[in-house]
């Protein structure tokens, strides 16, 4: 697309009601799933579905993470240790910090993995999910630690979570 696309494009979907709108119209026409990354808009949208489950009943989210440009901004508006402390939870933030902490000193993908993924689906929590998409970015980090076990890994991982948030979301 074109710079002067992507601005009007911006501009439209500004307002979370704009988005919300088309969601509507796809969704009337038959549309139920909505994939998209983990943009902290996607938060205020998480939000209206939870906050109207009989307009959204069958509705379902594929997330899309890591949405990198999330962590690159948080860096630079926080400094490393406020990007951290920003998206690690709330609540076990020391068990948060001991589990990453100790899955990255060991290289254990499975524990970074699942402290990361339970990160980026925070957002989601009570909604369907049936599904998590992995950017590119995530996959070229993953080969280029030459491991493809890790691929396995993270697909165990992500099932996991999508399986507890189904269950949340009953």
């Amino acid at each position: 697309m074109s710079e002067e696309k992507a601005r009007s494009q911006a501009i439209r979907f500004k307002n979370t009601k704009a988005i919300i709108e088309v969601l509507d119209i796809a969704y009337d026409e038959g549309i139920k799933t909505f994939m998209c990354t983990t943009h902290d808009r996607i938060a205020e949208i998480c939000d209206y579905i939870r906050a109207n489950p009989q307009r959204y009943e069958d509705f379902k989210f594929y997330p899309c993470m890591p949405y990198a440009h999330k962590y690159a901004n948080a860096m630079t508006d926080y400094g490393m240790l406020g990007a951290v402390k920003r998206f690690l939870p709330e609540e076990g933030l020391i068990d948060a910090v001991m589990r990453g902490g100790t899955s990255l000193a060991k290289k254990e993908i499975d524990g970074i993995a699942t402290l990361l993924i339970d990160v980026e689906m925070k957002m989601f929590a009570g909604l369907s999910t049936p599904v998590i998409f992995f950017q590119n970015v995530l996959t070229d980090f993953l080969l280029g630690w030459d491991s493809r076990p890790r691929f396995a890994s993270l697909r165990t991982t992500s099932k996991n979570v999508t399986e507890r948030s189904r269950d949340s979301s009953r």
